[in-house]
């Protein structure tokens, strides 16, 4: 083996070391897509710009061109990663992050040591270091709603589905009973007091619900 074809496969190892570290992350938070998928999507995807770039002698030939279409091919693997219930789409995170391990597969593919490896510790800075950021500013826009109501009357169900219309979703939910009446307590994400305020007021008017304390500032 010369030492273009070594130059060749190390860029190779080089793919599949980086799709192999963004893909643990997605691992360890058990999500549909981890360590094989992004590690096997890198490794192609370097594939594909190595072919692409080096397989060709033909004069005039755009050796960028299979490269290209490694970008639009890596959109299917995505879509195949985000679900969707109701109004809320998980997943997106993890579509992102196929596409940043295909980037990296090209990256490595063309040769780019220094940029692909430091792409990998930007991306990883953004998805581990901003958890905490983002935990903060999601809880700090969470509701709180609290219903006190007796049981078997389908209370909940209209409930999901008035958050559903307005786009929000449950972020927690806690219940306790005790001689037939319920006390449920949920944090609301997604939703402006406006929407809140109507929920609160259909909550009201049911008459199976005994009490509802609203988030603070809605009435």
């Amino acid at each position: 083996m010369d030492t273009f074809q070594l130059e060749l496969a190390a860029r190779v190892a080089l793919a599949a070391l980086l799709g192999a570290v963004l893909g643990a992350e997605r691992e360890i938070h058990m999500k549909t897509a981890g360590l094989r998928t992004h590690t096997m999507v890198s490794i192609g995807a370097a594939l594909f710009t190595i072919a692409g770039a080096y397989a060709f002698d033909e004069v005039g030939v755009d050796r960028t061109r299979i490269a290209a279409q490694v970008v639009t091919g890596i959109g299917f693997i995505g879509a195949g990663g985000m679900l969707r219930t109701g109004f809320t789409v998980t997943g997106i995170t993890t579509a992102a992050t196929l596409w940043l391990a295909a980037a990296l597969g090209l990256a490595a593919g063309f040769g780019l040591y220094v940029l692909a490896p430091l792409a990998l510790v930007l991306a990883l800075t953004v998805m581990v270091g901003f958890a905490p950021i983002r935990k903060y500013m999601r809880r700090s826009a969470l509701l709180p709603l609290e219903i006190d109501y007796r049981a078997g009357h389908g209370t909940l169900t209209p409930l999901f589905e008035s958050l559903n219309a307005v786009g929000a979703r449950v972020e927690s939910m806690s219940m306790t009973e005790s001689d037939g009446l319920r006390k449920l307590v949920v944090e609301i994400a997604g939703a402006g007091p406006e929407d809140v305020a109507q929920i609160v007021d259909e909550l009201r008017a049911r008459e199976e619900v005994v009490r509802v304390v609203p988030p603070p500032g809605v009435p």
